[in-house]
């Protein structure tokens, strides 16, 4: 999950107020102006207090984030940046499905949490990576929820500059299949990624009839 906090950002003389985000390996600024930070390119990364502070392309950088507590994970969160399986939720050994992705990051990252790649469509996993560019490719989430364990989520991977197809258009798609839409992140600079799980099955009350109960009606 990303990170987020009202802040005061502070980039070689200039001061700034707004709201910082982190997220995987970069962090955002946006106020009267924006910036993204690259976690890779940041260094001399420390705390004083409840600041942040790193150079950035030989520029020091501090971000008051006005507690101490917060200004302690975030710092953790820098000092050992998620790879982007991290980010998707991926556990060590599950079994996961990528399709229409050439993505040799994924694929690296996925390998670094011992993941066993689902080539046959039959058997069940614990998560599909989907990339979609057409509204028509969505099709493709119900009858792939169909493969996935009871606790396994479909992640369909949008590119950020195609307005084909949208965010509106996975919902849709969602909701059509019986499913859930829970979570959008940012899966990289060009891409979104949308999380979709089962919907829970309602519990059942204590001391409700299993089996349907005729009404009396009076006369």
């Amino acid at each position: 999950m990303a990170m987020e906090s009202a802040c005061k950002l502070k980039v070689g003389k200039e001061t700034y107020a707004g709201k910082v985000r982190m997220e995987a390996d970069y962090i955002d600024f946006s106020g009267s102006t924006k910036y993204r930070f690259r976690l890779t390119e940041a260094t001399n990364a420390r705390r004083e207090a409840d600041t942040i502070l790193f150079s950035f392309h030989g520029n020091p950088v501090s971000i008051g984030l006005g507690e101490v507590r917060k200004a302690e994970s975030w710092m953790d969160y820098i000092s050992l940046p998620r790879t982007l399986a991290d980010k998707l939720g991926v556990k060590e050994g599950q079994h996961v499905r990528v399709l229409n992705l050439d993505d040799s990051e994924l694929i690296h990252s996925l390998e670094s949490k011992r993941t066993r790649m689902v080539t046959n469509p039959m058997a069940t996993c614990d998560m599909v990576m989907l990339g979609v560019e057409r509204p028509s490719e969505l099709q493709k989430i119900e009858d792939l929820s169909e493969s996935l364990n009871p606790n396994g989520a479909i992640w369909v991977v949008l590119p950020k500059s195609i307005r084909t197809v949208t965010k509106a258009n996975v919902i849709a798609a969602v909701r059509e299949a019986g499913l859930n839409h829970v979570e959008t992140v940012d899966y990289s600079e060009t891409q979104h990624a949308h999380k979709i799980v089962r919907r829970p099955v309602p519990k059942r009350a204590v001391g409700t009839p299993s089996v349907p109960v005729a009404k009396v009606v009076s006369r």
